[in-house]
């Protein structure tokens, strides 16, 4: 973003004052309101700033780049406008016995748990919940008196992006919470230094790994609360290593927000299913002005499908005559507790 530097302040102030000599003074006060100040080229225009905050994050959240950036992060896909969310069939790697809801058989029996054999085919659907991201934020005017700067509005931008990415993620980790083909488990929440947390944390999460969707941390998108953020960080320090990515050996999504404990999203299947608008656009990014307060209002929106509901079919007789599709458990949620 460039900004103009056309203007030039003036020496001095100008002040017209009219008398007419009643006791009502009337006049008028001129003063500097160009949307540059050239002495210190700082901007004082709201309607600048505002204008320059909209086409700097619509243009980035709807680049091509974004999309990959949001792809490393977590399984998705990007689908034209009127589309709906795609499933996906994947064979499982390995045997599994899956408890669902009992079914009764063709011979009256009561069936609760079943064997899914190497082979099956795992069917994804959206959850019942989809996310619709929103955030708004009021500019107000008299917050940019003072004046900003090219590097002061891209450091808003920066931290408005990660504050979006952060809430979302914690938004998507209470769907997945109580999604049926999520399974959870309960561990001892790790004590002592962060490198030791670390450690204990990264072999939970080893020892929980879903073999039917993946066979090491590397298969999968790992979500974290953020404030296990500054621990993996301190034991990747200590470790040597670049970051906690490199620490855990897998992508690594921290999210804001209720603790909901740490997730294992596995990478072959599509967890998030972005929605186009007519325009080919997946965010929304819109400023309306708020007189009554002297501010601008943004809001930065975006729609979203969880697809993480799994089903297989089991089999409920000997024969495998009846078959059912239940609920297969796909994505891991370790909650820790004191």
């Amino acid at each position: 973003m460039k900004l103009h530097n056309q203007y030039e302040v003036p020496t001095t102030s100008r002040v017209t004052v009219r008398n007419d000599g009643s006791d009502h003074i009337g006049g008028s006060i001129h003063f500097n309101v160009a949307d540059v100040r050239s002495e210190t080229l700082a901007g004082t225009d709201a309607g600048t700033y505002v204008a320059a905050f909209v086409k700097t994050v619509e243009s980035y959240l709807n680049s091509d780049e974004w999309r990959e950036e949001a792809a490393e992060r977590t399984p998705c896909e990007f689908r034209p406008a009127g589309s709906e969310a795609t499933g996906q069939q994947i064979i499982t790697m390995a045997d599994r016995s899956v408890t669902f809801d009992p079914r009764k058989n063709w011979d009256n029996q009561t069936i609760a748990k079943g064997e899914v054999l190497a082979g099956s085919v795992i069917f994804t659907e959206p959850t019942d919940t989809a996310l619709i991201i929103s955030h708004r934020v009021s500019i107000l005017d008299h917050t940019l008196i003072a004046g900003f700067t090219e590097g002061a509005l891209m450091q808003t931008v920066e931290k408005a992006m990660s504050d979006i990415m952060f809430t979302a993620t914690g938004k998507i980790a209470k769907i997945l919470s109580t999604a049926p083909s999520t399974e959870v488990f309960s561990e001892a929440k790790p004590t002592g230094k962060p490198a030791a947390i670390a450690e204990d944390l990264i072999d939970i999460l080893t020892m929980h790994v879903n073999q039917t969707v993946g066979t090491s941390l590397a298969d999968f998108v790992i979500l974290i609360p953020v404030s296990l953020v500054p621990v993996f960080d301190r034991a990747a320090q200590r470790a040597g290593v670049e970051d906690i990515e490199a620490l855990i050996g897998a992508s690594v999504q921290p999210y804001t927000g209720t603790d909901y404990g740490l997730f294992l999203l596995p990478k072959m299947f599509t967890s998030l299913s972005y929605r186009e608008g007519r325009n080919g656009d997946i965010w929304k990014v819109q400023a309306t002005r708020n007189a009554g307060s002297q501010a601008w209002d943004i809001e930065i929106m975006a729609r979203v499908d969880i697809v993480a509901n799994g089903k297989v079919k089991v089999k409920l007789t000997a024969d495998g005559l009846q078959t059912e599709a239940v609920a297969f458990p796909m994505i891991t949620n370790v909650k820790l507790t004191a």
